[in-house]
């Protein structure tokens, strides 16, 4: 079935129930980077040029190294993991330009009339790259594994909702769930929920349905990966390979763009913006998003477990010099909460915070702290993490604050710093809905809940936004939220960052998806070199 043909199933069954059709609205309201693709001005990098050519290999350099790269989508944890996962894996939908669901494995969905119950029609002659065929069982398994204690998945907050996922035919697969959601669609095309053979729990010779098979795999080092001859876009990958490797260094990362060393980078910084901008053979390529750096308490421990000391690191941030400095223009200034200024949730009654030495003042004298040393992690590996920490012990020093920073290594930093130290710096990439990044990072419990923030209020109010079909109800809930999490002190989040990254100008094909880099972190079966 064509592209357009899918588009069309989708619109006769939006007609149908107006469920889709609302989820999808509803869904564009909530997009955590709501508009700003449009109103950013910049050209969409591959658009009106000739056909597709065939054959070449893209070479990629990561901003981060780790040992803990992996192929298990549920411990997916940086880019890298992203973009080697949908190298090799398959899913059921996939984001558009808009940040709407569109079928991948999955041809078409449907709810019932309360969107508890979602019918998904599945595309049929699917194989692993192992040759055995694509069932709904291993389907069903990719969704439901990450439900398993041993499996000890990120997602595990994210199928809490799912009741069952079971075939109704030979083509027709059903997932039943606990409450409504009408986001179904674009949480099954997540990139944690990556499609694997029933019983998979060992990755180090990944089988996927993917564009490419792994040709050589070395976490923190290199990975290679070459075309899947059996995969079932037809003429896809384009590019007979791909390889990733870490070039943690900024400027020897642009500098290897700049000389043709690689073909695309993750994360221009810095003058390397300006270099590659001005270069003749490559280009700056910018996805507006609510990606954030921030700084984190842990409530649960001493000393972050002081609302006042934390509230006074809140108005030791100068947003403005943040954003115009540190981030060169490319992002929007935040307000202690992860909903943007673009979306129509946002909420505007909150006071925004600014630097203000006299608040922090007021609040450190209540903490009662004096003198004593106030510790903030950052590392290299969180991106920003060090310029903003610098920003904040300068005007910590003015208001009276003993503030050090413990600058911590990239490759262990999310295994033995983040919500282990009192405070530490994270990074968090947008999800698809906000109801999803909330379950990930504000529940009881959640994986990449690094403050270990726990609020009943709170998870009522995420739980009953899932299922909210009101608009003004659900602006309500949102509301209420942001004004919890901005009063809990639990999180200094001073700007939303675009992600800015740098492509050579042969590599055609790319367009920006406003939850992560180049495309999304879904490129590799859709780009061609220029022949």
């Amino acid at each position: 079935m064509s592209n357009e043909a899918d588009k069309s199933t989708q619109k006769n069954n939006a007609a149908k129930s107006g469920l889709p059709h609302l989820s999808r609205r509803m869904f564009n309201m909530g997009l955590l980077s709501s508009g700003m693709i449009a109103a950013s001005g910049l050209p969409i990098i591959g658009a009106a040029v000739a056909a597709p050519t065939r054959g070449g290999t893209v070479r990629l350099a990561l901003a981060q190294q780790s040992t803990n790269d992996t192929f298990d989508s549920a411990k997916y944890v940086t880019g890298n993991d992203y973009i080697r996962g949908t190298s090799v894996f398959s899913y059921l939908t996939r984001l558009d330009e808009q940040g709407s669901p569109q079928p991948e494995v999955a041809l078409s969905w449907e709810p019932n009339e309360n969107a508890t119950r979602w019918s998904f029609k599945l595309r049929q002659g699917i194989t692993f790259s192992d040759g055995t065929k694509l069932t709904i069982d291993d389907i069903a398994f990719s969704i439901l594994r990450h439900k398993e204690d041993k499996v000890a998945s990120s997602a595990k907050q994210l199928v809490s909702n799912i009741k069952s996922v079971a075939a109704d035919g030979p083509d027709t697969m059903v997932i039943e769930l606990e409450s409504p959601d009408v986001d179904l669609p674009v949480l099954v095309g997540i990139l944690q929920f990556a499609i694997v053979k029933k019983g998979t729990y060992e990755f180090a010779n990944p089988i996927g349905t993917g564009p490419f098979v792994v040709k050589e795999f070395q976490p923190g080092i290199r990975t290679v990966l070459v075309r899947n001859p059996t995969y079932w876009k037809e003429g896809r990958p384009y590019i007979d390979q791909f390889e990733m490797f870490p070039i943690p260094d900024a400027a020897a990362r642009a500098n290897a763009l700049l000389s043709g060393d690689v073909d695309m980078i993750i994360e221009l910084r810095g003058s390397g913006i300006e270099e590659v901008a001005k270069s003749s053979n490559a280009s700056v390529f910018v996805t507006p998003s609510t990606r954030y750096t921030a700084i984190q308490a842990a409530v649960d421990r001493a000393p972050s477990n002081n609302q006042d000391l934390n509230l006074a690191l809140a108005h030791l941030v100068d947003r403005k010099r943040v954003l115009d400095t540190v981030l060169r223009g490319y992002g929007t200034i935040a307000n202690d909460h992860p909903i943007g200024p673009q979306s129509p949730y946002f909420n505007t009654a909150l006071p925004q915070r600014a630097l203000d030495t006299d608040k922090a003042k007021f609040h450190l004298k209540k903490s009662g702290v004096g003198q004593a040393k106030i510790e903030v992690s950052v590392s290299d590996g969180v991106l920003y993490s060090v310029d903003i920490g610098q920003l904040m012990q300068r005007e910590a020093s003015r208001a009276g604050l003993n503030l050090e920073l413990r600058r911590e290594p990239s490759d262990s930093y999310w295994s033995a710093v983040a919500g282990k130290r009192p405070y530490f710096a994270t990074n968090f990439h947008p999800r698809p809905t906000y109801n999803m990044l909330l379950n990930l990072a504000w529940r009881k419990g959640a994986v990449w809940n690094f403050s270990h923030y726990e609020n009943e209020g709170l998870e009522k109010l995420i739980t009953e936004s899932r299922a909210t079909l009101d608009a003004a109800k659900r602006k309500q809930q949102y509301d209420e939220i942001q004004a919890i999490i901005y009063n809990s002190g639990a999180m200094v989040l001073p700007c939303f960052l675009s992600y800015v990254d740098g492509i050579s100008n042969k590599v055609k094909g790319l367009t920006p998806v406003p939850v992560g880099s180049l495309g999304g972190f879904n490129f590799t079966d859709r780009i061609w070199l220029e022949s």
